[in-house]
């Protein structure tokens, strides 16, 4: 093979030359390729686990999204829950403490629906808003504006900046 070498003019060296280093240069392509192709892989996996790592979280928060609300409303069944052992007292009801309890889970039941962003809608006064009042009753009278509210059977509620239920209504028409 030396007498080969020897007989080769500088265009055939070259070209063998030119073939080796391309050989090395696909052979690093090659092996660069495979690493990206691992590289690829090993990512589509992490985001894989990834997605189901969120879905598992977005469900276990789904399910226990109402725990906090929850946990701040119990006080307030355990209020009522003594206060009707008051009412059943065998030597009869204990009216103070029996308002006291009721108060306090009132307070509790306000403290709970504020924590949650829950807003109360009492209109007594204000002016008709057919967006966040229900109109049960229309009633003339002599001495008050027309579309003013003048009595709340029901409270209503919003949570943040939605309604979750009108305040029902008495209004007054002019006469």
């Amino acid at each position: 093979m030396m007498e080969n070498e020897e007989n080769m003019n500088p265009e055939q060296e070259e070209s063998e030359l030119e073939q080796k280093s391309q050989s090395k240069e696909i052979a690093e392509l090659k092996t660069e390729l495979q690493d990206v192709k691992e590289l690829l892989f090993r990512a589509r996996a992490e985001m894989e686990n990834q997605r189901k790592r969120m879905e598992r979280e977005a469900e276990v928060a789904k399910k226990y999204a109402l725990q906090g609300f929850i946990t701040s409303l119990l006080p307030a069944k355990d209020s009522m829950e003594q206060g009707l052992d008051v009412a059943y007292m065998e030597n009869g009801v204990d009216e103070e403490a029996l308002l006291e309890g009721m108060t306090s889970t009132l307070k509790i039941c306000k403290e709970a629906f504020s924590s949650a962003g829950v807003k109360e809608i009492n209109p007594l006064g204000e002016e008709f808003n057919p967006e966040l009042h229900e109109a049960m009753t229309i009633k003339p009278v002599n001495d008050a504006a027309p579309n003013i509210v003048l009595c709340v059977y029901q409270k209503g509620y919003l949570l943040k900046d939605r309604l979750i239920r009108p305040a029902r209504v008495e209004v007054s028409a002019a006469k």
